[in-house]
């Protein structure tokens, strides 16, 4: 049985990178607060290990996340180099471990993992994928061997006219898993593949360009040195920015139920 690696990137000194505003009027400490407790809430009845990259992190934020069984790291770094950083402890783990890159302002589903892990579990049926005539063999990856990522977002700008195309659609027990070809640093992958893809992910670490590591990484409609990402439909979380928050799904009423129960942790 496989571990899932979390790797928890967060600094509450920085509001937004790119100086999104935030749902809510949250500021950033209680965002990585509200954040953690709903993808420790997601992961925790499965085997699993978090590992904390904290970045600059205040006092109030280090106690918050001692009350939880993690490890955690507090360091210097910047938003470079906490990529560098998470990939290089990743390529340390086990190839058959499934590590997930979480970025500190995403807003988890409580059933999260477990939608994940029954792709995880199934892939092999649920990817698989072959030609219906012969002729079209060469031109029918069989998506189910590919290396596999997964982002937990249905991204509402995938939906804009200028982003959409072609994809793939698969079938688990609970979700539909879309094709997608572009993540954020949030995503997860097998240690296999980031030892395979490690390189290109220390690249695109510089100016922090997702884009160019979605470019490389997943195929669209060919695959060649390429892997597979989907994304669920409904999204299992989302981006906490405002206007850019996955649709179909009521983000308030579990940011109500995390406040709550943050409040209660903190009495």
């Amino acid at each position: 049985m496989f571990i899932y690696r979390v790797i928890f990137r967060t600094c509450d000194t920085v509001n937004s990178v790119h100086g999104a505003k935030r749902p809510f009027g949250l500021d950033k400490t209680t965002l990585v607060k509200l954040c953690f407790l709903s993808l420790h809430h997601s992961i925790k009845h499965l085997p699993h290990e978090i590992f904390i990259l904290g970045d600059k992190l205040s006092d109030d934020v280090q106690r918050f996340f001692k009350r939880f069984p993690v490890t955690l790291t507090n360091g210097v770094y910047g938003n470079d180099e906490s990529i560098r950083q998470s990939i290089r402890l990743a390529q340390g783990y086990p190839e058959s471990d499934w590590i997930y890159f979480c970025e500190d302002d995403y807003l988890h589903q409580p059933f999260a993992f477990k939608y994940i892990h029954e792709l995880i579990a199934h892939r092999q049926e649920v990817l698989k994928r072959c030609a219906r005539r012969f002729y079209l063999a060469p031109f029918t990856a069989d998506t189910s061997q590919l290396p596999l990522f997964i982002s937990p977002v249905d991204d509402a700008l995938r939906y804009k006219p200028e982003w959409r195309f072609q994809s793939l659609l698969f079938l688990t027990r609970f979700n539909h898993w879309r094709q997608t070809s572009h993540t954020t640093f949030t995503f997860l992958t097998e240690g296999k593949s980031v030892r395979q893809f490690a390189s290109l992910m220390l690249e695109a670490a510089k100016g922090a360009r997702d884009g160019l590591m979605s470019r490389k990484l997943y195929g669209r409609l060919t695959f060649h040195n390429k892997g597979l990402c989907v994304s669920p439909i409904p999204s299992l979380a989302t981006h906490m920015q405002e206007n850019e928050m996955s649709p179909l799904v009521d983000w308030t009423s579990l940011y109500e139920r995390y406040k709550l129960e943050l409040e209660s942790l903190e009495r």
